[in-house]
């Protein structure tokens, strides 16, 4: 079902209760099927509490006849729902979904990661999330929510399923979700710091070293590394803030402009079950040993520990583009995924800390 962006023509900006009191004329007359280009500031006036845009609905709407979704904006609902459907009301256009998230097995962190994977990080870090699998994913814990019954943190996810209106990040979905978690972060009571209305998707920058001294990766800058596989200049991509639930630094072969390995860091239990899958899955682990140990696999590591009294993983990525190798030895993999975890862990005030031993355990048959 997937598109591009397509063209329409244009409303001239004005205030919403004009153009509403417009919107119900044209309805009054009999001519709203005729008229689908005021569809998109009829949704932001009456769709998800108010807290869409019309203009960025307008960019990412199809013209073509909608009709509202579902919407639970304003119902008392700590599950918070709307959108826009098409016209037969049975398959949605643009689906929007604001809900808190303890870690449980079928929540949306957990849907969203069936197991690990390296985010595309495409947004300015004043925004904590990423692009995921069908669209904007905004993660933000909720300090005025407490625990829950087991001690884990609650967390605010926000989800804009985008993947049938556009084929890459574009700003209207950012802004988009962006406008919803702060309106759900209010409407809940979660206690966020409301989140700046970004203008533009910032994917992040290939930093040189000693660029990357002032951010979250600096300790790359001051460790010993290998040789690149080209022998050209290491880079750093450090695209999140040290604070964010999942963190991430890469090293970069500037030559290939390839990453040699990804390191990322996983905050809250809610990341146990998809790592414990990719072990399981991917590594032939022995006995004595199980899907929960921290241990080095021909492609990648794993580390944990606790922080804040929850569960953090510390996963490093080495995979060729063909994904039949890793690009650095194995015992290279290692000692840079236990720096970043010890790094994240003094960061966080994080404690036992539990990193790979030296055996590199084969590839599950």
């Amino acid at each position: 079902m997937a598109m591009g962006i397509r063209g329409r023509r244009w409303l001239p900006s004005g205030r919403v209760l004009g153009i509403v009191a417009v919107v119900l004329a044209v309805v009054a007359g009999g001519g709203w099927a005729a008229k689908p280009v005021w569809q998109p500031w009829w949704y932001a006036a009456t769709l998800c509490g108010g807290n869409l845009s019309g203009d960025d609905l307008a960019e990412l709407l199809p013209n073509e006849r909608l009709q509202a979704g579902r919407d639970t904006f304003g119902s008392g609902s700590s599950s918070l729902r709307c959108g826009v459907d098409e016209s037969d009301g049975r398959h949605f256009v643009l689906k929007i979904e604001a809900q808190t998230d303890t870690g449980e097995p079928l929540g949306p962190l957990a849907m969203e990661f069936t197991v690990p994977r390296d985010p595309h990080y495409v947004y300015p870090r004043s925004v904590p999330g990423f692009y995921g699998k069908f669209g904007p994913v905004i993660i933000q814990e909720c300090p005025k929510l407490g625990p829950d019954a087991e001690g884990r943190k609650r967390r605010l996810v926000t989800n804009v399923y985008a993947h049938g209106v556009e084929n890459d990040p574009s700003p209207q979905s950012l802004r988009t979700a962006v406008r919803i978690a702060n309106g759900a972060n209010a409407e809940l009571g979660c206690g966020a710091d409301p989140l700046p209305l970004p203008d533009r998707v910032e994917p992040a920058r290939k930093l040189s070293l000693s660029q990357a001294e002032g951010t979250m990766c600096g300790w790359l800058a001051r460790d010993t590394l290998p040789s690149s596989t080209s022998g050209k200049e290491w880079q750093v991509l450090a695209p999140t803030d040290e604070g964010a639930p999942i963190t991430s630094c890469s090293l970069i072969d500037s030559g290939t402009g390839e990453s040699a390995v990804s390191l990322t860091g996983w905050y809250g239990d809610w990341a146990e079950e998809p790592f414990e899958t990719l072990l399981a899955a991917n590594v032939r682990i022995p006995e004595g040993h199980s899907s929960r140990d921290a241990l080095l696999s021909e492609n990648f590591g794993r580390a944990k520990a606790r922080c804040a009294g929850e569960s953090a993983n510390f996963l490093a990525n080495s995979y060729t583009p063909d994904a039949s190798r890793s690009v650095l030895p194995m015992s290279e993999v290692r000692r840079l995924l236990d720096e970043f975890a010890a790094d994240q862990a003094e960061r966080r005030g994080c404690t036992g800390l539990e990193l790979p031993g030296p055996t590199v355990h084969p590839d599950a048959p």
